[in-house]
């Protein structure tokens, strides 16, 4: 056996017995599931930053096309893209202290996960909405309708953000498309991490 793999034994060997730990295992668990939410959301981030450079795109061919009017319109479609990307890139992912683990439990990361998955089933909806408004652009009919529309989509889907924290209790999920809930501004993230703790 290379010192590589004695190695990578010894460290396999290692982590098994710290897992074995009271705590350390459940604590490590936590963190997994921590990191598969943060790179779901990311992944989610992602997808909808390939639609907003699509919809800039359009953004510039109205421009172009000396189509000033509409201008103000479709930049706060972009900016309403760009508000939504920044919330699901920088949500809380169920933070707590290590020795406070009792205060997040897996459950209620997995409510968490189940409810950013639903979300993210949810946002191919503006790429359809970006492509209808796209269509209307070129053919010259139905434009605002089809704006109109994609600006009911992103703000179904920030309503629906809205009610993230609550999911983690079990109590929200996402919203049937058009069934827009309310925002609860107390309930718009979970509480920052204590830094002197």
């Amino acid at each position: 056996m290379s010192l590589v793999d004695s190695a990578k034994s010894g460290l396999s060997a290692a982590g098994g017995l710290i897992d074995k730990l009271p705590v350390i295992g459940d604590y490590r668990s936590k963190e997994m599931r921590r990191d598969a939410d943060k790179r779901l959301r990311e992944a989610i981030a992602r997808r909808l930053e390939s639609y907003r450079r699509k919809l800039t795109s359009l953004e510039r061919d109205l421009v172009s096309a000396g189509r000033l009017r509409s201008l103000p319109d479709m930049e706060r479609a972009v900016g309403r893209l760009q508000l939504l990307i920044d919330r699901i890139r920088t949500a809380a992912y169920g933070y707590a202290p290590f020795f406070d683990l009792n205060k997040v439990r897996e459950p209620e990361l997995e409510r968490l996960m189940a409810f950013d998955q639903a979300i993210g089933e949810k946002v191919d909806e503006i790429n359809g909405r970006i492509d209808t408004l796209n269509a209307a652009m070129q053919s010259g009919e139905g434009y605002q309708k089809a704006l109109d529309e994609l600006m009911e989509a992103l703000n179904v889907l920030h309503a629906d953000f809205d009610q993230r924290s609550q999911a983690m209790l079990g109590a929200g999920m996402p919203s049937d498309a058009g069934d827009a809930v309310m925002p609860d501004p107390s309930l718009d993230s979970l509480p920052a991490p204590d830094p002197n703790r």
